[in-house]
């Protein structure tokens, strides 16, 4: 029975190593995206500026939304944006906000606030947001990092170790 159940570990770490690999080549970010445009200026900082003067009044200084307003952060905009480009959020945005007077604001304004929300989310940018519609339609939005890929490999991790802490679902 103690050679069963170490035959079936080692087929569990084995089957996980595999489904990290297949996640992993799965999650290769775009080569167009965020994180390959050069080095920029201060747009994110003019953009959190306009969000808390033109959005957080109902979108919340941390954008988390309301019941009313939805959220512009966390897993609920991930559920909304993840491999979407950033024109289509910008003009999400644009054409949509603010509520009473939607695309009221100078296109720039909306570039900067964009830049502001993809930040929060942890998108990588290590530049400005292009302001024209083709660059934007080439900068794919994505999740920093390969964020399953880590937590897939501490699972696997854990599971050699014989612990499953930070680890869910259970493997048992």
């Amino acid at each position: 029975s103690r050679r069963r159940s170490d035959s079936m570990k080692r087929f569990r770490v084995a089957a996980l190593a595999a489904f990290v690999s297949w996640c992993c080549a799965l999650a290769v970010p775009s080569a167009q995206s965020i994180a390959n445009v050069p080095a920029g200026g201060d747009q994110q900082a003019r953009g959190k500026a306009l969000y808390l003067d033109k959005c957080s009044t109902c979108h919340q200084e941390n954008l988390g939304g309301t019941r009313e307003t939805p959220p512009l952060a966390g897993d609920a905009f991930w559920m909304n944006w993840d491999s979407y480009n950033a024109n289509n959020l910008l003009e999400q945005v644009r054409t949509t906000m603010p509520e009473d007077n939607p695309g009221a604001l100078e296109r720039q304004a909306y570039v900067d606030i964009v830049a502001y929300i993809l930040r929060v989310n942890q998108v990588p940018m290590t530049a400005d947001l292009p302001s024209d519609t083709d660059s934007l339609k080439k900068v794919v939005i994505k999740k920093s990092g390969n964020w399953a890929c880590r937590w897939l490999r501490r699972c696997a991790d854990a599971e050699k170790a014989g612990t499953r802490r930070g680890c869910r679902p259970s493997f048992s």
